[in-house]
């Protein structure tokens, strides 16, 4: 019976397999890389432009398939750093200015908290010394058929510091982190899927 199912299993093939896409941020939104990982780290800045964000050209597909990307706060630790709840909302754009979801994250952040691992910057400036991703969420993205470009947008940030809020929504400033983008193309049923009664 095992050997039924294992051979059943096989012969509808995988229902999704990893597939290339184009990443076309511009060289000025590379944070950086992992230093143990080599996991290829984007600023997200706050803009109603596709072309100004993190923008993905994906394949055409015929049957659709799931985006996926790890969602970070980018925030600058300084050692004068306090404690504060954070919360970055960022949008997925396509087709122009046509939003497909924000998705937000949320967490307190304190003195001393360090990233999973150190990202080696593209920029020197004194500026970037201490800006890291602090935390993360996946986001996953069901995504149609046939061709579609994505831009991942800044929306706004909250800062909170006992009573004092500060809310970031200023045009072009960097929010948020994205790393570990994936395409995921759909390219069978599932083999344990009913098939509807005739």
């Amino acid at each position: 019976m095992l050997a039924f199912l294992l051979s059943l299993l096989l012969a509808f093939g995988p229902v999704g397999q990893s597939t290339p896409f184009d990443i076309r941020a511009r060289d000025i939104l590379l944070l950086g890389k992992g230093a143990e990982s080599g996991t290829t780290y984007y600023d997200v800045v706050i803009t109603r432009q596709p072309s100004q964000g993190v923008l993905i050209k994906l394949p055409y597909t015929r049957k659709g398939g799931t985006f996926t990307f790890d969602l970070h706060h980018r925030m600058a630790l300084t050692p004068e750093f306090t404690e504060a709840e954070v919360t970055t909302v960022v949008e997925i754009l396509t087709g122009g200015t046509t939003s497909i979801g924000t998705f937000p994250l949320s967490g307190k952040i304190a003195p001393g908290d360090k990233f999973r691992e150190n990202i080696v910057k593209t920029r020197a400036a004194e500026l970037d010394k201490y800006v890291t991703p602090v935390d993360t969420k996946t986001v996953t993205l069901d995504i149609r058929p046939g061709p579609q470009s994505i831009s991942i947008v800044g929306q706004t940030q909250i800062v909170t510091r006992g009573t004092l809020t500060n809310r970031i929504d200023t045009p072009n400033a960097r929010i948020a982190t994205v790393s570990n983008l994936k395409f995921e193309e759909t390219t069978g049923n599932s083999p344990l899927k009913k098939t509807p009664p005739m």
